[in-house]
């Protein structure tokens, strides 16, 4: 589908992101840096963003920050540390409990 449209959007990222991303996201890295931009940036274009955090806390606190400047925005906050096989492991679970499909792993 995004492959077919992209030369008709050379010069509009706006049209592009609007096109391309939809659906689910889940998005490692979120809590900070590029990743919080990132998070930000596809809350602002209405893309469903699944932040996997170590920290739920902290996580929580980057959701409502996102959240007050963008009300609109579908974000969800899931524990998941990657050094923890049993994490990962309830996490998946937890994820598939949910129904949602994983369109792009970030």
């Amino acid at each position: 589908m995004c492959s077919s449209q992209q030369t008709e959007h050379i010069g509009k990222p706006n049209n592009y992101f609007s096109t391309c991303l939809t659906g689910v996201i889940l998005l490692s890295g979120a809590t900070s840096g590029i990743g919080l931009e990132t998070a930000r940036v596809l809350a602002l274009r209405g893309v469903n963003v699944v932040m996997p955090v170590r920290n739920l806390e902290a996580g929580e606190k980057i959701k409502e920050s996102i959240a007050e400047k963008i009300p609109n925005a579908k974000l969800e906050v899931m524990e998941l540390d990657v050094s923890s096989l049993e994490s990962v492991r309830k996490f998946a679970s937890q994820y598939c409990q949910k129904g949602l499909p994983l369109n792009i792993l970030m």
